[in-house]
């Protein structure tokens, strides 16, 4: 399973030091980014290889995550059908904080949902999928 680890900076937080619940999201994204690039999904100058649309969120926060956490994120990825199906979970020292899914699929421009390409669809076989998580 991947992990991607980091610490919590004070301009997340709020004046009690608690990260605001916008930035959740923006730990999944910087988890997924590096799974992509360690992937290919993504080069290495963050250039698309297979271009990916966020279509769907959601976070269940469980606990607070505060200024300074070291923060670990565990990720796991499907696909189902045309979905990219990606959940998290949040952690800080080894206990659940939040979880998160984002759900994604390739669009051309008119918005019209495209099939994953056979590269795309092989690599997500390979991922391991524990359990769902969300």
């Amino acid at each position: 399973m991947f992990q991607f680890q980091r610490t919590t900076h004070v301009y997340e937080t709020d004046l009690m030091g608690i990260v605001h619940h916008s930035n959740y999201l923006r730990f999944c994204e910087e988890a997924r980014v590096v799974w992509c690039v360690q992937n290919k999904v993504l080069d290495a100058s963050n250039r698309a290889v297979f271009g990916l649309t966020v279509v769907e969120t959601r976070v269940k926060h469980i606990a607070p995550i505060r200024f300074g956490d070291e923060l670990t994120i565990l990720v796991q990825v499907k696909h189902e059908g045309a979905r990219v199906i990606f959940q998290y979970r949040l952690q800080v020292k080894g206990s659940d904080v939040a979880r998160a899914e984002t759900i994604h699929c390739r669009i051309d421009e008119n918005f019209k949902v495209l099939r994953l390409d056979k590269k795309m669809t092989d690599l997500l076989k390979e991922q391991k999928w524990t359990e769902t998580w969300l």
